[in-house]
Order: structure tokens, then sequence, then C-alpha cells
């Protein structure tokens, strides 16, 4: 039986729409603004992408091992908020910087502006990844039911799909409807409207934010002794810390699905608008338009979400998910196989939308019931999980810009093939590579409680002889 009341999710799932904003610009915007509006090379606009996700995947191991430790937080408002707090804070001192033009400088050397703008995207970063891994790391800790637990994750990746929505209407809005030029193209004369862009989505996210703090309660829902009684499937689980995660197998098989989903879902994000204006030669907002209609999509997929795990189980529905990206790339592949290229790209989005959201809100589902009721060692999981994500991403971007053929906006070549190809054949890699670890987690299943149970046993050794209780749950 459900323990929160609806108002109480909805508080929760609003508690990451700043961040969702933010990064639907970062990673659907940023390549685009930084090599056709900033004039970066290729491969430096993806330096500064990776740079940012270097930031995040430092900040999220940081952040998940500090807010495990503190006890009550900022004045006693909670660990959990308390970081997300913090992070909200820098959030809102640095994006709008990201996507202004360099202040005084905006004609200067291309060192010199990725020198200005390294400090803001570090802030960021830092900030994005305080509000994440607290946020993540509130779902175990507000409920120990499987089901809400699948009900949370799914409000609040219906909130990530509004939030995108919300992203891709203004910019198309901007792009559409605000454009007095007959340039179909992306130039320096757009600087303003990605400015009020990112001013628009901040101060719309400020609003969410104090919703979500408002609103949520970081208290447990149930008592230490209520947790172990009533969560049998996690009962062994509740005294293992941030080492003996680092000891299980399943770990490192949870955090290759999660990598690989993230890749999938965030590189599509990332190379879809160069794909639409690159490879498809559709006017500038389609990578608004398009998009939007992915991430529709997607909200639409939400709704089944938690009837599909109950039905299904959680390693059915992330095979349902894949097949639909696999037909998705089968669509970017042949891009005109329905009518022409147009609406092939309408359906593939449509496609992509509902497989990304499949995929996401499940692996998101396994990493909480890798926690199980062992909330206070939850964020650094979390962490762990995002390390992995943040830094394959900026590694990601960055091989694949620094291989473009088109090194300079300026040039002449053609760079259609070359994101064609990466829309076609990386999403397909990535699924290869989740099917793998979702297989091998599925075979270990079966032993994943007795060798749970081992390490526990081991951890408990440990404390009783060193008197660390950092990342356990122990009776006061």
């Amino acid at each position: 039986m459900d323990q929160l009341s609806l108002v109480k999710k909805l508080s929760f799932g609003v508690g990451h729409v700043l961040n969702d904003l933010t990064a639907s610009m970062w990673f659907s915007y940023l390549l685009i603004y930084l090599h056709r509006v900033v004039n970066f090379s290729n491969s430096l606009s993806g330096y500064v992408m990776l740079l940012g996700q270097v930031a995040d995947a430092v900040s999220t191991v940081f952040v998940g091992f500090e807010s495990d430790r503190t006890k009550s937080g900022f004045c006693n408002y909670g660990n959990r908020k308390s970081w997300h707090l913090f992070g909200v804070i820098s959030v809102l001192l640095s994006f709008p910087f990201m996507f202004n033009l360099c202040i005084g400088c905006e004609n200067s050397v291309e060192w010199a502006r990725f020198i200005y703008y390294a400090p803001f995207v570090v802030i960021f970063q830092f900030g994005w990844a305080a509000t994440q891994i607290s946020h993540l790391a509130l779902i175990p800790q507000l409920s120990h039911c499987e089901n809400e637990r699948v009900s949370l994750n799914a409000i609040r990746y219906a909130f990530t799909v509004t939030s995108n929505l919300f992203t891709y209407g203004i910019t198309y809005l901007f792009f559409k409807i605000n454009d007095s030029t007959d340039d179909s193209e992306l130039s320096r004369k757009d600087a303003p409207k990605f400015m009020y862009l990112s001013i628009i989505v901040c101060t719309v996210g400020l609003i969410f934010q104090l919703i979500f703090h408002a609103g949520t309660d970081e208290k447990n829902s149930l008592s230490e002794e209520e947790i172990r009684e009533k969560s049998s499937l996690f009962s062994n689980r509740a005294k293992l810390n941030w080492s003996g995660y680092l000891k299980s197998y399943r770990f490192y098989l949870v955090a290759l699905l999660y990598m690989s989903t993230r890749l999938i879902v965030n590189m599509t994000q990332v190379y879809f608008p160069m794909y639409l204006t690159d490879s498809l030669e559709l006017d500038k907002s389609s990578i608004a338009l398009i998009p939007f209609i992915s991430f529709l999509s997607g909200f639409l997929a939400t709704f089944p979400q938690r009837r599909l795990k109950q039905n299904f189980g959680e390693y059915i529905s992330y095979l349902i998910g894949s097949a639909i990206i696999l037909m998705t790339c089968i669509l970017f592949w042949k891009n005109s196989l329905i009518v022409d290229r147009k609406t092939t790209a309408i359906f593939s989005s449509i496609f992509l939308g509902f497989g990304n959201t499949i995929i996401l809100c499940t692996s998101l589902t396994l990493t909480t019931d890798l926690i199980g009721s062992n909330t206070s060692s939850g964020a650094f999981v979390f962490g762990a999980m995002s390390f992995t994500d943040k830094l394959s991403n900026g590694l990601t971007v960055a091989v694949l810009q620094q291989f473009s053929p088109c090194e300079h906006p300026t040039s002449t070549c053609d760079c259609g093939n070359y994101y064609h190809s990466i829309m076609s054949f990386l999403p397909a890699i990535c699924t290869f590579l989740s099917f793998i670890s979702l297989s091998l987690l599925y075979a270990n299943r079966k032993n994943h409680n007795e060798d749970t149970a081992l390490l526990v046993n081991e951890e408990s050794e440990e404390n009783s002889s060193d008197q660390i209780n950092y990342g356990t749950i122990t009776n006061a």
C-alpha cells in the first residue's frame, strides 16, 4: 500500500526541474551553440562539454560521499535537502553565463574564450551534480515500498520530460515565430535568443525548486525496525556500506547498465540537432520541434510504466525498451523510409521517446533496488552510477568531435554523413552493451542475496573492529 500522498509525490517530482531544464539546453544545444554561434571549432566545443562532464563526474563522487556523511545538514535542514539547495544556488549563478557571448571578449581568440567559459561550466556541473545526487538519494529514503519507488521514478521522469517539452517549446517560439530573418541556419545573430532562453529556464526552474523544498519532508517514512520487518527482500543489505558495494559483482553490472542507458539517452539528445540540420538539411526550427515530439512521446510512455513493471518485471521491460531503440536506429539509417525525411524523423523521434523513457525508468528502478533499505549509502551508489555516466558521455563527445570532418564553422565540408552514422550506430552499440549487463544481472539474481549477506558479514566484522559507522544503518 502506498504511504506517500499524491501531493508529496508531486512535490518530490518537481525537485529536479531546474536540472532538467538546464540539462535540456546543455545536451541539446551546447555543441551547436558553441560551434555555430560562439564560433568554436568542433574539437574545442567537444572539450568544453568534456570539461563539464568530468567536473560533473568528480562532483558526483564527492557529493555522494559527503551527502552520506552529513548528519543533519545546514541548520538541521536535512542532509539531502541541504545539498540540494546548495546545488540549486550554484546552477542559478553560473548557467546564464554559459549561453551568453563572452562579456568583453566575444571576438577574442578561442583559448581566451575557453578560459572564460570554463569556470562557469565547472560551477554549473558541481551544482547540477549536488542537486541530482541528493534528489535521487531521497527516493529510497522516502519510501521502502518497491512499487512506490517505481511510481516516484516515473513521476520524476514525467517532470523531466515535461521540462524538456517546455524548453523545446520556448526554443521553437524563439526560432520560428520570433525570427525576422530569412536565414534558416544558426549564426552569431541568434546569440540573444540563447541568452533569453537561459534566463527563462532558470527563472521557471527556481519556482519549482521552491515548491520542492516547501513540500518535501526528508524524514524516513518508517523507523529502522519497521524497515527490517517490512522489507525482507533487503534485510540482509541493511548494514552494507559503501566499501561493501565496491566488492559486489552486481554493483558493477548495474553501473554498466546505467552508463549504457545514459549514453543512449544523452548522445541521441546531443547529436539530434546536428543530425536534423546537417544530415536531413531541415531548417533551424526543427532542432526544437522534432525533439519536442520525442519528449512528448516519452511523457506519454511514463503513464503505463508502473503497470509494465508489474506485469513483466524490470528485465522484460528493459528488453521492450531496447527493441524500440533498435527500431529507431533503423529509421535513423533509412531516413527516407516513411514518405520523406521530415516524416521519417518525426516517427523516429516518437519511437526514441518511448524507448528512452522505458529503459531510463527501468535502470533507475534497478539502481534503487540495489540500494534497498540501505538509504544511508544511497547517495554513494547514485554518485558512483552518475560518475560512469558523466565520464563516458564526456569522453564520447570529445572523441566524436575530434574526428568530425568539419573542424570549423566556416568549413565547406559535408558533415551530414558523419552525424547520420552517429545517430544510426551509437545507440545500437550502447543497446548491445546494456543487453550484456542485463543478461548477467538476470543470471546473477539467484545468488544475489547470498552474496549480499556474505558482504554484510564481512562489513560487520570490519565495523566492529574499526568502530566505523559511515554508510551503515545502526540502532540508535
